[in-house]
């Protein structure tokens, strides 16, 4: 589905209200603790989601924490946060990226993100599920 810019500021020429939402307060998204991050699952009461939105607490700080890539299906959009985190990627330089820098990409290629930050650093991330 492609979406231009204006489209993103101008009514839409049918009514296509789906009426879905959803909520999610503050710390009351569904925990999922791995060895290297920490992700609250955002949305999780809606079902037949296009995106999976979560805000990911960096615990990793070396390349060494990782077994190996992360890499699965889909796109995915990151936004720091807080902190500083340097994001690894199979065919890139890796990047340091600070609070309010984003990245976009192909979520099958490995990836991996370690904070840089004395303290965890927190992104939201959201992954495409088409």
């Amino acid at each position: 589905m492609a979406i231009s810019v204006p489209q993103l500021f101008t009514p839409a020429p049918q009514a296509q209200v789906s009426g879905r939402l959803v909520v999610t307060k503050t710390g009351e998204g569904q925990a999922h603790a791995t060895a290297t991050y920490e992700h609250e699952l955002l949305a999780g009461g809606l079902t037949k989601k296009q995106m999976l939105p979560y805000r990911a607490t960096i615990r990793a700080r070396d390349m060494e924490d990782f077994d190996g890539w992360v890499r699965h299906e889909g796109e995915e959009f990151l936004y720091v946060l807080t902190g500083v985190i340097r994001l690894y990627t199979e065919f890139y330089e890796p990047v340091e990226l600070r609070r309010g820098d984003s990245a976009y990409y192909d979520a099958s290629m490995g990836h991996n993100v370690i904070t840089l930050s004395q303290e965890d650093a927190t992104i939201l991330w959201v992954t495409s599920l088409a």
